[in-house]
């Protein structure tokens, strides 16, 4: 996840974004409301597919040639684009969710394989899904609209060649602050250790994340992040006591609502609630920290056993084309990764925070790693944070 420095100083030009946004995209929030009745829609008639039923495209088993199962993080792909995918190529999309990459694992490994046709898995947990049998390679040289990707995000080290993965977007966890607030507060942050604050007193909202709230302490005292020492990870406890009077509430899914409502004067959220909040108060700004942000890169996996490999590549191609991309990346700003989208965006657009590469906190953000086994004590030190 990444950070940008003081984005958004100034009455104006906070002003230019609030209404950049609102053209943009209308309401976010209910635009993301929208959404979720749609996909809610959308998972009734996968459903019905799933078992027999009529979904938009009839009957959907896992043999038929017409349909495509995908699991998939939860608002991440626009119900449209499926929609306007099957009306172009007649492959019907059953889309089933989860809300992390743990319970990702876990249904895959209990399906056995053939459950699922494509996965979106982030990068810390590809390397675990090669070792439990769960991938296999998925045809590159068939994802011909691979070369619309910025460079800068294949060939990475968990998946040379990109043999398992094709990125789709990417997440950046910032801190976002409400600058009325933090001012009558007397608080200004410009690194993690600013976080522990006593005038913050239940004035945070946080990612529900134990990889990200350990491993900003982690930083803040100097540690490497990816750790796999069970004591360095534990000595980070100290730290998150300090934190833990400050922090109101943990929230992944909607953590932009409480800071749009001005519950809380500071958020540590991903930069797509950054974005959400910031189209609905203008108050809202980014802080770039001395420290890097956290970024993880989310892809697709073709998942062991798919019965329909050919229509997967054929939806990969589909959403790295550039319009289609710009499609899912008004309804869901998380990091862009296509460099043949950027140019059918404004600049306006294209210079919003945390939203290309070039981001300065994108650029001084550091990938999460896989830790392996050690994730127990990063899950550990959380729950005893939570205490």
């Amino acid at each position: 996840m990444k950070k940008t420095g003081k984005m958004g100083r100034g009455d104006a030009h906070m002003a230019r974004r609030h209404g950049f946004l609102r053209r943009l995209c209308g309401s976010r929030i209910k635009k993301r409301w929208k959404a979720l009745a749609m996909a809610a829609l959308f998972s009734f008639s996968s459903v019905l597919a799933g078992c027999g039923g009529a979904g938009a495209s009839g009957d959907a088993s896992a043999n038929s040639k017409d349909v495509l199962y995908i699991f998939n993080w939860a608002e991440y792909i626009p119900p449209e684009v499926y929609e306007l995918f099957e009306k172009e190529t007649g492959i019907h999309v059953v889309e089933s969710t989860y809300s992390s990459n743990e319970e990702m694992l876990a249904k895959l490994i209990a399906g056995k394989g053939g459950q699922y046709d494509l996965a979106v898995a982030s990068n810390y947990v590809i390397n675990a899904m090669k070792q439990q049998d769960l991938i296999q390679p998925i045809g590159i040289d068939q994802v011909t609209n691979l070369s619309n990707l910025d460079e800068r995000v294949l060939d990475q080290n968990y998946d040379p060649g990109n043999t398992y993965t094709v990125p789709y977007m990417s997440t950046v966890t910032v801190i976002a602050e409400n600058t009325d607030m933090a001012g009558r507060l007397g608080v200004s942050i410009d690194s993690f250790n600013d976080l522990t604050n006593p005038k913050l007193k239940n004035n945070i909202v946080a990612v529900d994340d134990s990889r990200e709230i350990v491993g900003i302490a982690m930083k803040a005292m100097g540690l490497n992040p990816d750790s796999t020492d069970a004591d360095t990870i534990r000595s980070s406890s100290t730290w998150l006591k300090e934190l833990r009077p400050n922090i109101k509430l943990y929230d992944s899914d909607t953590a932009y609502a409480a800071m749009v409502t001005e519950e809380a004067a500071v958020g540590i959220i991903y930069n797509l609630d950054l974005h959400e909040a910031m189209a609905e108060n203008d108050k809202i700004q980014v802080v770039q920290t001395k420290e890097p942000a956290a970024m993880s890169i989310d892809s697709f996996v073709l998942c062991k056993g798919s019965r329909h490999q050919k229509e997967a590549q054929e939806f990969i191609n589909f959403i790295l084309r550039p319009d289609i991309y710009k499609m899912c990346l008004e309804e869901f700003p998380a990091l862009c990764l296509n460099k043949e989208t950027l140019p059918l965006l404004s600049e306006e657009e294209r210079s919003q925070p945390v939203f290309t590469l070039d981001d300065p906190i994108v650029q001084n953000s550091k990938l999460i790693e896989d830790v392996g086994d050690a994730a127990e004590y990063y899950d550990e030190v959380f729950s005893e944070m939570k205490m």
